[in-house]
């Protein structure tokens, strides 16, 4: 009888070590808790919309300190890991994006951006390439996400803002075409040009 515990207890023992160290490497057993254990999420960040896919999910937080996007992978069968991630940068836009992530890996693709409006002159977001461009109508104060189960650029979403009359007033780019720093990179109405 004790030479069959013996063997038992062996592969208990391996397993929970295995478990231990998985866990302090960051896997979970859900794409949630593997974003929240991804380093770069703050402790007190807030969830306030995902994405999920075949693969994985896009997760989108703020925090006092930044929103960030965290990306959760499927490993394994069921363990989840997140080692991506995106941040941006706080400001007090009436239009701001909020969250987002282009990913060309060749299992997971996606690209997501979620938008956060306070302007109530704005009625709708256009974002996409030509043949993929998608609309949602704007609901104020409430994360807008957009996401595609292909890779695209920023700068092939050409994303829009629209009043009830069909009138872009906002729009996603750079300040100057010629100068290219990321905290550049907002909404600007289209009354400013």
């Amino acid at each position: 009888m004790m030479k069959k515990v013996k063997p038992i207890i062996s592969i208990v023992v391996v397993v929970v070590i295995i478990l231990i160290v998985g866990w302090w490497s960051g896997y979970r057993f859900d794409g949630l808790s593997a974003a929240r254990a991804n380093s770069f999420v703050p402790k007190d960040a807030k969830l306030i919309d995902q994405i999920d896919y075949d693969w994985g999910g896009v997760y989108i937080f703020d925090s006092p300190e930044k929103p960030i996007t965290a990306i959760s992978i499927k490993n394994y069968g069921l363990l989840w890991s997140s080692r991506m991630s995106v941040y941006y940068f706080h400001n007090d836009d009436m239009i701001k994006t909020i969250g987002g992530v282009s990913l060309a890996n060749p299992r997971e693709k996606a690209t997501v951006i979620s938008v956060l409006v306070k302007d109530p002159g704005v009625s709708y977001l256009e974002i996409g390439p030509q043949g993929s461009r998608l609309r949602k109508e704007v609901t104020l104060d409430k994360p807008i996400t957009f996401s595609w189960n292909v890779p695209y650029q920023w700068n092939e979403l050409t994303p829009k803002a629209f009043n009830k009359n069909g009138e872009l007033i906002y729009e996603y780019r750079f300040a100057e075409t010629n100068i290219t720093k990321t905290e550049d990179l907002r909404w600007y109405s289209t009354k400013e040009k």
